[in-house]
């Protein structure tokens, strides 16, 4: 599907492919994710999609450089548990192989 669109295949960003086949990516593919998410997400996610896609990007990828960094120092202030993706990875394409452990996520090792 991504390939047929001339989406990233890998894990190298963020992809929707929405209902009637359009594709996004960065900051465009999380942001229309929020319209699912119910009250007040799906009325950030709008509004945010009002600013530039340039800056958007810019702090999308900023964020993605650093998410382990940011995810480790917010379960160390807030006391959650790990997350574990092993009961998603089939559902997440691009997420066949293993998981760079920068990211911050727990994950099972077999």
């Amino acid at each position: 599907m991504c390939t047929e669109r001339g989406l990233p295949t890998d894990v190298s960003t963020a992809v929707l492919i929405d209902d009637d086949g359009t594709g996004y990516t960065e900051s465009d593919s999380v942001l229309r994710l929020f319209r699912f998410m119910g009250f007040p997400w799906t009325i950030l996610g709008f509004l945010a999609l009002l600013i530039p896609a340039i800056i958007r990007d810019t702090g999308y990828k900023l964020f993605a450089r650093n998410r382990g960094k940011i995810w480790k120092a917010i379960k160390k202030a807030t006391g959650m548990g790990d997350t574990r993706l092993e009961g998603y990875q089939h559902k997440i394409m691009g997420l066949e192989g293993p998981l760079d452990p920068g990211w911050g996520f727990d994950i099972k090792e077999d």
